[in-house]
């Protein structure tokens, strides 16, 4: 059985950024290994120069592209993956989120660290680095817990501040959502037929200026969380929205208590299969979906930007 090497590198300077990227890229190219670069725009102009012609092998992607948001990034290394069967893979990865509010370092954390168990049995390495000089403390600190080894100015070596992805998991899921202001908007959600529960977070997205575009992705988005929780959760059900710093957050509550099993929502759809398909779309049409369940009901926050 194969098993993907996950390592991290974090520099402070260009010298060390190329150190670190360059044998890395031309030992997969020397191998005949398919060969990936997700980069921000800066840093593959940096990497064209100094790989010269053999630039032209390395599949290069915008990580500002790439990493909009985790479900998304999943997809994108899974098509990947399907796009080069019987290959060894080999990607580095500068991921381009230096900053974050506490809920998006939370998820994408929590990606990183799932990518252990997403991809643990792809023929493949990943090489990810930060930039120490740009990158929000709180951020380097989920690389460290979230990659097996790291790579220092003497080779790889094993990582002590590693946490399984199930400790990393349960740590994001611990942590309580913000309170529902006073002031959010409120409606029972009690049938199948969702078409006032459309109109209700419509009339709201309208208010705040959102787009035509997030709107529909936040109508599909909310009703599927909705028809979820009525099929399959407990009354009462409940959604809530309010405007918060730019986003525009849809709650989602019911009284049931849905215990998920695995990666939920997190990984594509197997075809062949006729389920599993709802909080896939959900987290592929928002940028931040927040779950929490427990003995009180479960919770599933939509967080969409405004503008």
């Amino acid at each position: 059985m194969t098993k993907l090497i996950h390592r991290a590198r974090l520099y402070s300077s260009e010298e060390a950024f190329l150190d670190a990227a360059l044998p890395f890229l031309r030992q997969g190219l020397e191998a005949g290994e398919a060969v990936l670069a997700v980069v921000p725009a800066a840093s593959a102009e940096t990497l064209h120069r100094a790989l010269g012609a053999a630039a032209g092998k390395v599949e290069f992607r915008d990580a500002a592209h790439w990493y909009s948001q985790p479900t998304r990034t999943i997809a994108a290394y899974s098509s990947f993956i399907d796009d080069h069967p019987g290959v060894h893979l080999r990607a580095i990865a500068e991921p381009g989120w230096e900053h974050g509010t506490a809920a998006e370092v939370a998820e994408w954390t929590r990606y990183e660290s799932m990518v252990n168990q997403a991809f643990a049995d792809v023929d493949g390495a990943v090489l990810c680095l930060y930039d120490e000089r740009t990158t929000a403390a709180e951020i380097l600190d989920g690389a460290l817990r979230s990659h097996p080894e790291l790579l220092g100015e003497s080779g790889p070596r094993a990582n002590d501040a590693y946490l399984d992805p199930r400790a990393v998991y349960a740590e994001m899921d611990r942590q309580p959502l913000p309170p529902v202001p006073p002031d959010a908007r409120e409606m029972p959600v009690d049938g199948i037929d969702l078409c006032a529960l459309r109109a209700f977070v419509g009339d709201h997205a309208e208010d705040h200026g959102i787009s035509s575009a997030r709107l529909h992705d936040l109508l599909v988005a909310t009703t599927e969380v909705a028809t979820n929780a009525i099929r399959h959760g407990l009354p009462p059900v409940t959604c809530r929205t309010w405007a918060d710093e730019g986003d525009l957050v849809v709650d989602v509550t019911d009284g049931g208590h849905w215990q998920p099993q695995g990666l939920p929502g997190f990984l594509p759809p197997d075809p062949l299969v006729r389920t599993g398909f709802g909080l896939w779309g959900v987290r592929m049409l928002c940028p931040l979906v927040q779950l929490r369940t427990g003995p009180n009901g479960t919770d599933i926050r939509l967080r969409v930007r405004t503008h």
